[in-house]
């Protein structure tokens, strides 16, 4: 891409018309905003090109990351990468940090535009993304959190889509001189404010009229089995997940999965916190705040098929009443998609939620992702 002499003739003609002064801001100009439910994304076309502004999830009012997305057969109009990281879309060979991104860049039909992953160790095997490691197509870079960098600069790669940590910066990935995309979407509040990020996607990977049908009918889906839910007036209490080396991550009051939990007709111990991201709690803590929990969903790495399994690894397990009433359920992260899912697709979870939550609205379906350990 390089700067045209019209470019540089509507940059003249614009200090002219402001008297000589300073040039009006790309961020100001008008354009059509494409976002609409997210807290943190905001997308606007501005007819040459695509603006993504990224909100700080940590820091409120300031900017993690500003992006102007140009097609990569066009100039870049002048001055534009003094305001925002410029991206050549569509990309053509991005290096992707987490499997989310991953699936639904396949479901917008770029998964050729995938040259390499992170983490690639944890991806199924009947995942497309690792039969395509397998036969050497897709490379594994090694660990999101150490990432090898001479692996990366010889894939010669035109965008990095990685996730932001809270005073965290990227290391020598802000070294390679490739445009680093923050994919916040996993600090939003709500299940469709996630999910309206594949709109994002499908900017950087050019369909963008296949991700605004994916969120329509994901929203319209998603916003039905909420209504549903409503009708039940019953609100059992969950508790989610379990003690990971030492540690009981607990999503916050105002996360996207307590907003799920709400949607799907039940209650939830921490509702009153207000943090967006998870909790690292004591065994003893949870016990504390959430024993009486009538239902109790985990995800978990390796297949837990009873509640002796869930027993053996702490016995303080069986302080909860879920666990006493049989009511324990365990999602097998190493055979299901349910990480993939929930970003993109969080109607299909929340079915999941609504058949354990309130059955008689679904009788005789069977959970997606979640086993009863009774069973």
């Amino acid at each position: 891409m390089k700067k045209s002499i019209f470019t540089a003739f509507i940059a003249a003609l614009t200090l002219c018309s402001c008297g000589g002064g300073k040039s009006e801001r790309y961020a100001d100009m008008p354009g059509d905003t494409l976002t609409h439910r997210s807290e943190l994304l905001t997308l606007i076309d501005r007819g040459d090109f695509v603006t993504a502004e990224i909100a700080d999830p940590w820091n409120s009012g300031k900017r993690l990351a500003a992006y102007a997305l140009v097609d990569r057969n066009k100039d870049i109009p002048q001055g534009l990468d003094e305001e925002f990281t410029v991206v050549a879309v569509p990309l053509q060979r991005s290096v992707i940090f987490s499997s989310t991104n991953s699936a639904a860049i396949a479901e917008l039909g770029a998964l050729n535009a995938i040259a390499a992953v992170a983490d690639g160790n944890f991806y199924s095997p009947s995942d497309t993304v690792a039969r395509l490691i397998a036969q050497g197509r897709i490379t594994d870079i090694g660990s999101s959190m150490s990432p090898d960098p001479e692996k990366i600069v010889n894939l010669e790669p035109d965008a990095l889509l990685v996730s932001p940590f809270q005073n965290a910066g990227h290391g020598v990935l802000e070294d390679l001189g490739v445009p680093v995309i923050e994919c916040a979407d996993y600090m939003e509040n709500s299940p469709l404010a996630r999910a309206e990020w594949i709109l994002f996607l499908g900017e950087l990977y050019g369909n963008r009229q296949l991700a605004r049908d994916i969120f329509t009918q994901v929203s319209t889906d998603y916003e039905a089995l909420t209504f549903k839910a409503a009708l039940s007036s019953y609100r059992p209490l969950v508790l989610p997940e379990l003690v990971v080396s030492g540690v009981w991550y607990v999503p916050g009051g105002q996360s996207y999965m307590a907003t799920m939990f709400a949607d799907a007709g039940a209650a939830y111990p921490w509702a009153d916190d207000s943090s967006t991201g998870s909790l690292q709690l004591s065994i003893e803590q949870v016990i504390d705040k959430a024993s009486d929990a009538d239902i109790w969903i985990m995800r978990n790495f390796a297949p837990l098929r009873s509640n002796t399994d869930l027993l053996a690894l702490s016995p303080l397990y069986s302080e909860f009443k879920a666990f006493r009433d049989g009511r324990v359920y365990n999602c097998d992260t190493s055979s299901k998609p349910i990480f993939n899912d929930i970003a993109f697709h969080p109607e299909r979870v929340l079915l999941d939620f609504i058949i354990i939550f309130h059955p008689e609205l679904f009788p005789g379906l069977e959970c997606t992702y979640y086993q009863n350990l009774a069973k």
